[in-house]
């Protein structure tokens, strides 16, 4: 049986050389949407609960063949068309793949991506010193360190969504001029 979107194919092709076993079932489930509502499909769920087996596998392959970032946006453009417009398990697979290099390769990304693990790391850092000095019964010092320790982690979990959307943002574009590419 040949698979329905090259992407499948790949994927198909990357586990055979990781010894990791595809159904036809669970190749049919790939085409299937991914925030489609479950209904007792076995396939299906085994696809979900592979899905990191999955990008894993798609993020290799697409490393080992240069990561041919234009071909993999028209794979995905072409599988969502036939799939009336909606992400299937495989093209949110590929794209999160996709987002993965433009975050591994944007300098701005990058530096947010640090950023926001510095600022959660310093947060936990600082609410940890805060119930240490709860526990010496040091009172100043554990709200001062328990709010500052929020105020960190809270900025962590909104520069990681800062990061997300700009990640989000040059996808689109990257999307965006390669259809009017294609087009002209």
């Amino acid at each position: 049986m040949e698979a329905s979107s090259p992407l499948i194919a790949i994927l198909k092709d990357e586990l055979l050389v990781q010894r990791v076993f595809l159904s036809s079932d669970e190749e049919r489930a790939l085409d299937r949407e991914s925030d489609g509502a479950d209904d007792g499909d076995l396939a299906y769920e085994r696809v979900k609960a592979r899905r990191y087996l999955f990008y894993a596998a798609l993020r290799d392959r697409f490393i080992y063949d240069g990561r041919p970032t234009d071909q993999w946006l028209d794979w995905i453009d072409e599988a969502e068309r036939k799939a009336g417009g909606s992400a299937t398990i495989v093209t949110a697979l590929a794209t999160r793949v996709v987002e993965w290099s433009v975050r591994a390769t944007d300098r701005k990304s990058m530096a947010m991506g640090f950023v926001t693990g510095i600022t959660r790391w310093l947060g936990i850092v600082m609410i940890t010193l805060a119930v240490w000095a709860w526990s010496r019964e040091i009172g100043p010092a554990t709200w001062v360190l328990a709010i500052v320790g929020g105020i960190a982690w809270l900025g962590a979990r909104a520069l990681k969504r800062a990061t997300e959307a700009h990640v989000r943002a040059i996808v689109a574009e990257t999307r965006a001029r390669h259809r009017s590419q294609v087009r002209a």
